[in-house]
């Protein structure tokens, strides 16, 4: 896969008390989906991916799969301290490309 174009990185938003805010999520990645972005990276260092479970960042990637335009390119951070919970959740981001659109896994840890 060739990616082109813009793609810009989304943040994950959070209720006060530190919850994943779905319906923001959905809405912005709706919002991205309306410009002339190339598509979205999800779950980056903007995402916050380090402080979310592996459920919450699941349903982080399926919430954004769902609200995104069939043709925007989604790239999901889904790197983990063990290599076994990276490629859990590469799995899990496969899993949803087929279903919907997150095309590709990004991994990196510190």
């Amino acid at each position: 896969m060739l990616i082109e174009g813009i793609l810009a990185a989304v943040p994950t938003p959070f209720y006060p008390d530190e919850r994943v805010y779905f319906r923001k999520l959905e809405a912005n990645v709706a919002r991205y989906s309306r410009s002339l972005l190339s598509g979205l990276l999800l779950l980056g260092s903007t995402g916050e991916a380090v402080a979310l479970g592996d459920a919450e960042t699941r349903d982080v990637l399926r919430v954004a799969a769902e609200a995104a335009a069939p043709e925007k390119v989604l790239i999901a951070g889904v790197g983990r301290e063990s290599v076994k919970g990276t490629v859990e959740l590469a799995e899990a981001a496969a899993q949803y490309r087929h279903s919907r659109r997150v095309d590709c896994g990004i991994s990196g840890t510190s």
